[in-house]
């Protein structure tokens, strides 16, 4: 199987930003750059990557759910991975002198902090009990920890949350649809 995002993304990049420190700088200031959200590089390479791995196909169809997380803290690492490859520390710097060769080690990057949160050995360990409930306002994706005690419980926090966010969002006569209209369709009336 052929990973289409580790070929497409670098070489768009690049033809963009030729320099590779100029792209990365700009990565981490911009939170609407073209690596991070819903369509972004990064999760697209996450998916494409982690379905060619069957311990990791089950997190394929989930890295929306995890990747604010993910994403929030790559860029507040990314300076300083910045700094430390400027002085010829870490594996960033050996790929400053392309911006293929940057992009392809952040795409990397990108997977290994999305498969740390689920290794126990890493400091912000998620355990899999936990929900995390993703809202777009205003264009911005807020992400929430929902934590629980049991599965049933979850599920019943998760279904009153998202009833709670349909009801508000009919208030404010907002017009688009919710998450909770695609998980629990309404039959169709004949």
């Amino acid at each position: 199987m052929q990973i289409l995002a580790k070929e497409l993304y670098p070489s768009l990049f690049s033809k963009k930003w030729q320099e590779p420190i100029a792209f990365l700088q700009d990565v981490a200031a911009k939170e609407e750059h073209p690596f991070w959200g819903s369509g972004g590089a990064g999760r697209e390479f996450a998916r494409e990557i982690l379905r060619t791995d069957s311990s990791w196909e089950w997190l394929s169809n989930r890295v929306d759910d995890f990747a604010c997380l993910i994403e929030r803290k790559m860029r507040l690492k990314l300076n300083k991975w910045i700094f430390r490859a400027m002085l010829d520390v870490g594996g960033l710097s050996t790929k400053l002198c392309d911006t293929e060769e940057a992009t392809k080690w952040l795409l990397d990057r990108y997977v290994a902090e999305l498969k740390n949160l689920f290794d126990s050995r890493y400091k912000d360990f998620v355990e899999i009990d936990m929900v995390f409930l993703e809202s777009y306002q205003d264009g911005k994706t807020t992400c929430k920890r929902v934590p629980a005690r049991s599965k049933l419980e979850t599920v019943q926090k998760v279904e009153k949350q998202k009833k709670e966010e349909k009801v508000e969002t009919v208030e404010c006569g907002n017009t688009q649809p919710s998450l909770f209209d695609f998980t629990n369709p309404k039959p169709k009336v004949a």
